[in-house]
């Protein structure tokens, strides 16, 4: 089986879906329950963040809505994530601290990190 190369957009959309998704964990949130919030298909939204469809603008702009996130902001730490994909070093980009997490006097850096290994047969009705 010949595996076909992936053009610049198509890895580019995939990074958006992966940051997407981390963003939505991080909310301690899920992919169905965000679907439902933004009124699309659960399975819509998962072929979105898994890079299997080309992301909508009006959903990144939903789902950055209801995450109180600029979508440039998930524009630029999806940017970040596709330079650390191919930087063997790699670089974790700090996300805002959750409600329930205490303040910043304990110095205790938060970040997002998600791994390369794809779960396809991953769902995340199991976590809710």
């Amino acid at each position: 089986m010949v595996s076909r190369v992936k053009t610049s957009a198509e890895e580019y959309n995939e990074a958006v879906g992966r940051q997407m998704r981390a963003e939505i964990a991080a909310e301690r949130s899920s992919i169905a329950a965000m679907a439902r919030s933004i009124g699309i298909a659960r399975s819509a939204l998962d072929n979105y963040v898994t890079g299997k469809r080309a992301i909508p603008v009006p959903v990144v702009y939903a789902v950055c809505a209801t995450l109180h996130l600029e979508p440039h902001m998930l524009l630029a730490r999806a940017e970040e994530r596709l330079r650390a994909d191919g930087d063997a070093a790699g670089r974790v980009t700090p996300i805002r601290r959750p409600l329930d997490v205490a303040g910043p006097r304990q110095d205790t850096p938060e970040a997002a990190f998600e791994s390369r290994v794809r779960h396809d047969a991953d769902t995340d009705d199991l976590y809710q």
